[in-house]
């Protein structure tokens, strides 16, 4: 025996306050949404704030999550879905109407909403501390027996941007306050001294050099001492590339691993992976335009003939290992003995 609804007087298996599912649907409100939400938005640089953080989003994509997180709907309803379409109206305000539909009991429904979100504009902390020139290390570079070239210079300054940029879009409030080239290297003023001292390790394990950390006092906040910290990265004299000698050894600076310098000894090709102290008894004797193409005249087992690219005379050339060589090779010349080239794959 079934029940009769009061509403329509039909006969069900199931009444829901008296009514079958489709007069209960028909009285009944599934979902609830406020009539007005807010945003706040830095007019600076366009980030959004959530909560007490701040996001870099797009402030449409920002709208619709708000007003996502702000829909109520029962947990009667099944098979829920929404739609939400928001546009602006004016410079601070979105009209979004929202779409949710469900089932109950298997009866279909549709409910129809209309928010306005109101948008406010507030700095976000970075901005704010960017406008007061905040900061809380200094990331300085120099050299070292020499000038950094501006290329090296711009290198590490791009690095350093693109690893904030990446903390930025992670929501972290790092920015560069201000960079100021000086003669023989660059200062760059960071809002955060721990970034500055992982930059620092990390531009020391690239390019090797001395690193050197002082602390300044600049305050009290929250009754503790407070601190700028300035972190000098003083580039080392040898760049990738470089010829080094020490007294009558000739050796080729392949790169710079963890800080150390390998180096390729011109007369055998053996390896050599040196501490960065010892690099002080080597002194820097060229470059990579030192690489010079010659012909090959002749070659045996141990020896090759080519052609001096700077006299035009037939030299012989020892091999550092047994190799087959091709018509033309790559040598250096230095206190006129001509070392072979080493080979990319050494």
């Amino acid at each position: 025996m079934g029940f009769v609804c009061v509403e329509c007087g039909r006969e069900v298996g199931e009444l829901y306050n008296g009514l079958c599912a489709e007069c209960y649907v028909k009285g009944n409100r599934f979902t609830e949404v406020p009539k007005r939400l807010h945003i706040v938005v830095c007019p600076n640089c366009g980030a959004v704030k959530y909560k007490n953080t701040w996001r870099e989003e797009d402030l449409g994509a920002a709208v619709k999550r708000v007003v996502e997180g702000s829909l109520s709907v029962s947990q009667d309803l099944t098979e829920k879905s929404s739609s939400i379409i928001c546009k602006p109206k004016g410079k601070s305000m979105y009209i979004c109407n929202v779409t949710i539909t469900g089932s109950f009991r298997g009866v279909r429904l549709e409910e129809n909403h209309s928010i306005e979100v109101v948008v406010g504009r507030e700095l976000c902390q970075r901005c704010s501390r960017k406008e007061g020139h905040y900061f809380e290390g200094i990331l300085q570079i120099r050299g070292d027996r020499r000038l950094p070239t501006d290329e090296e210079l711009q290198t590490i300054v791009e690095e350093v941007r693109e690893n904030i940029a990446a903390l930025q879009r992670q929501g972290k409030q790092v920015f560069i306050t201000e960079i100021v080239p000086i003669r023989g290297g660059v200062d760059l003023y960071i809002s955060d001294k721990g970034f500055t001292q992982k930059m620092m390790q990390m531009l020391h394990h690239r390019f090797g050099g001395e690193t050197k950390t002082t602390a300044k006092q600049s305050g009290m906040k929250n009754g503790r001492q407070q601190y700028r910290m300035t972190y000098l990265l003083r580039l080392p004299y040898y760049r990738d590339g470089d010829f080094l000698a020490q007294g009558e050894r000739l050796f080729y600076l392949k790169t710079v691993e963890r800080g150390k310098p390998r180096l390729i000894e011109m007369e055998n090709w053996s390896e050599i992976s040196m501490e960065p102290k010892m690099m002080r008894y080597l002194k820097t004797v060229g470059d990579s335009k030192m690489i010079k193409e010659a012909v090959v005249v002749s070659q045996s087992e141990h020896e090759v003939q080519i052609l001096d690219p700077y006299t035009l005379l037939t030299r012989d050339v020892r091999k550092p290992k047994k190799m087959k060589l091709g018509e033309t090779v790559k040598i250096v010349k230095w206190r006129d003995r001509i070392y072979l080239f080493p080979y990319e794959d050494l």
